[in-house]
């Protein structure tokens, strides 16, 4: 098994938390996870998935 890039291990703890805090659903960053790898996510890229999981998330 190769071993992680530095940016493959910096864009799945930046993808973790944003699971974790809501602002990203799973399905979301499964497709979202090689773009951040490859410096490749524009703002446009993040807009509607975080819009639709802070629209999901649970009201209080």
């Amino acid at each position: 098994m190769p071993m992680k890039t530095p940016s493959q291990t910096l864009a799945e703890k930046i993808i973790e938390r944003l699971i974790r805090e809501g602002l990203l659903t799973a399905e979301a960053a499964k497709t979202m996870l090689p773009k951040l790898t490859e410096g490749k996510l524009r703002a446009e890229d993040w807009r509607l998935p975080i819009e639709l999981a802070v629209e999901m998330e649970p009201k209080s």
